[in-house]
């Protein structure tokens, strides 16, 4: 099976999906990067255990992206869009109230627990229903599609954040809250179920368990893991790196991942036809392996705006390999019935990368403070290592695709 670059032939409910994706992104893409910021400048909260509060955070996210994942194989994905964001829609309007009054931090750390239990029942059911109303070869187009308007409100984010956060940080948590309406909204007057789960207590009980079964998904999510360590390192490390250690103003950290957001609509389409050219998507997943070692090499030495913003550029175009292809390859190696259950084991298992990369990430950038390129320089041999690790699986991808295509796919 090849790839195609096929944007005009997608659903129309993909665009829909992607709609709402954007107005989520732009209101809540700012509350996660400046969370770190409110736990240790304005509640004094520790570098360790601001870490350890975020990958609390990011442990509890996947395995709640687990559960929904099953469940949403089991009674449809409608649901799970239109009524799990209903109560993020309080707990953001209640983090406002917690920051603009300096509740205790532990108040604001439980509802913000909150919020990342109820985003992530939501999660699995938006992959999947893209891979449902997406042909098989059409699914790399439609989750590049959905990340580009991602990325609208993730460029437009950050600069609303940044202002927004000049006059106090309460106020990046009631955008989120008005901008969770807005999507609730579109949804239920948009979207209608994408699947209709069948064969009741016939069905194969498909979870966990699936990875003794599926050697391929095993050996990618295990990749997974590093790669969501190193990754994990544009976000709070990244963050706290620009504000603390080099003392930028919190306006630049808006510029910086606006950069990211707008680098994405211009790029990413003229990405995905690269990728669609030759090859397959786990070997392009290793190529912006490679774009994301670049960038951390390149911040042992650089540190003013414009190097960062120029890094922030590099660190886009290995994001535009990296993030599309990932659902892609989850959904493609799937079956039908199993697609939400495959999404949330995969994000269960690579969770462990991205807990470290968030606990231990933030711990070593702060036992580095003194030497913060040593740091840098580690993880971008990690992510080399990761790229080699991708592009050693890309041949296993492409006969995977093979068996399945006639019929013989292992998981089944």
């Amino acid at each position: 099976m090849k790839d195609e670059y096929n944007l005009r032939g997608l659903d129309r409910r993909v665009w829909l999906l992607a709609g709402s994706r954007l107005i989520r992104s732009l209101g809540r893409v700012s509350s996660f990067l400046f969370l770190p910021l409110i736990f240790v400048f304005v509640y004094g909260i520790s570098f360790l255990l601001s870490g350890i509060i975020l990958a609390i955070g990011t442990a509890v996210m996947s395995l709640v992206q687990y559960y929904a994942g099953l469940w949403t194989d089991r009674v449809g994905r409608r649901a799970f869009l239109i009524y799990a964001p209903l109560p993020v829609i309080f707990l953001y309007l209640l983090m406002y109230f917690e920051v603009a009054y300096r509740w205790p931090a532990a108040s604001l750390v439980l509802t913000w627990l909150g919020t990342i239990c109820v985003n992530a029942l939501q999660y699995p059911a938006i992959q999947a229903s893209v891979a449902d109303i997406s042909r098989p070869e059409q699914r790399l187009s439609a989750f590049t599609a959905v990340r580009m308007l991602v990325n609208v409100g993730a460029a437009l984010g950050p600069l609303l954040g940044g202002f927004l956060a000049t006059m106090g940080f309460q106020y990046v948590f009631l955008s989120a809250s008005v901008a969770t309406v807005v999507e609730v909204i579109m949804l239920y007057s948009t979207m209608s179920e994408t699947y209709t789960p069948t064969g009741g207590r016939e069905r194969e009980r498909i979870d966990l368990t699936v990875l003794g079964r599926d050697r391929f998904l095993l050996i990618f999510s295990l990749i997974g893991v590093l790669a969501g360590f190193v990754i994990r390192q544009d976000g709070p490390a990244l963050t706290l790196y620009v504000f603390d250690f080099n003392r930028m103003p919190i306006i630049d950290i808006g510029y910086i991942y606006s950069m990211n957001g707008l680098l994405v609509v211009a790029l990413q389409f003229f990405v995905l036809r690269v990728m669609t050219m030759r090859s397959n998507a786990v070997f392009w997943r290793g190529i912006g392996m490679l774009f994301y070692a670049a960038s951390f090499a390149l911040l042992t030495h650089f540190h003013s705006l414009g190097f960062l913003l120029a890094i922030m550029a590099i660190i886009t175009v290995g994001e535009d390999f990296v993030s599309p292809t990932t659902q892609a390859i989850i959904t493609n190696i799937a079956p039908q019935e199993a697609r939400g259950t495959y999404i949330g084991v995969y994000n269960l298992l690579t969770s462990a990368g991205r807990v470290a990369g968030t606990a231990v990430g933030l711990y070593l950038l702060y036992f580095y403070r003194a030497v913060t390129w040593e740091f840098w320089l580690t993880v971008a041999v990690l992510s080399l290592l990761t790229f080699l690790a991708y592009i050693s699986t890309s041949h296993s991808y492409t006969l995977r695709l093979s068996s399945s295509k006639s019929g013989a796919m292992g998981a089944r």
